[in-house]
C-alpha cells in the first residue's frame, strides 16, 4: 500500500476529479448533477475516495468507489483506480471500505456488474471472492456489450 495515501468519504466536492479517472479506466461518467444527487439526496448511496498526499501538502484523488445499500444488498456501482496506482492495494482497500459500510448498513451480500471483456476487473473481483451469478444482455453502451453479474456474501 502507498504510505502517503488515505481514505475518506466521497463528497460532492470530489465529483470534478471523477471524470478524468473514469475516462482513463473506461467507466461511464454519469454527470456532475447525478453524482451530486446520489451523494446529497439519496441516503442509500455512499462512496469512498483514495487520496494521495505529497510532501508539499497537495492532495490528488487516485481512486474511488460509489455504492448503494438496498435492504440486504450492497451494490458496487463504480470502482476505479488510476492505472498508475493499480496493483498497489488501493482497489482492495476501497473494496474493503465498501464491504464494511455495507455490513454496517445491514447488508449480507454484495453484487456488481462488469463488462464481459474486462478480464482485469473480473480477475480482481474473483480475488475478492466474487462469483458469476448471471448475465445482463447489452447492458453497456459505447460499445454495446453484455455484463456479468457477480456476487459474494459479506
Amino acid at each position: 500500500m502507498i504510505s502517503n495515501c488515505y481514505f475518506a468519504r466521497l463528497t460532492v466536492k470530489d465529483v470534478p476529479a471523477l471524470q478524468p479517472l473514469e475516462d482513463q479506466v473506461k467507466l461511464a461518467f454519469w454527470g456532475k448533477e447525478n453524482y451530486r444527487r446520489f451523494l446529497e439526496e439519496y441516503p442509500d448511496y455512499f462512496g469512498c475516495k483514495a487520496v494521495l498526499t505529497t510532501d508539499s501538502g497537495k492532495e490528488t484523488l487516485i481512486g474511488f468507489f460509489l455504492a448503494r445499500a438496498i435492504c440486504e444488498n450492497l451494490e458496487i456501482l463504480k470502482l476505479g483506480v488510476f492505472p498508475g496506482y493499480q496493483r498497489q492495494g488501493i482497489g482492495t482497500a476501497l473494496m474493503q471500505n465498501a464491504f464494511a459500510e455495507g455490513i454496517q448498513r445491514g447488508c449480507s451480500r454484495c453484487f456488481l456488474e462488469v463488462r464481459k471483456s474486462n478480464q482485469t476487473a473480473i480477475q480482481f473481483y474473483y480475488s475478492h471472492n466474487f462469483r458469476i451469478a448471471g448475465t445482463r444482455l447489452n447492458y453497456y453502451t459505447d460499445p454495446v456489450e453484455d455484463a456479468w453479474i457477480m456476487e459474494r456474501p459479506l
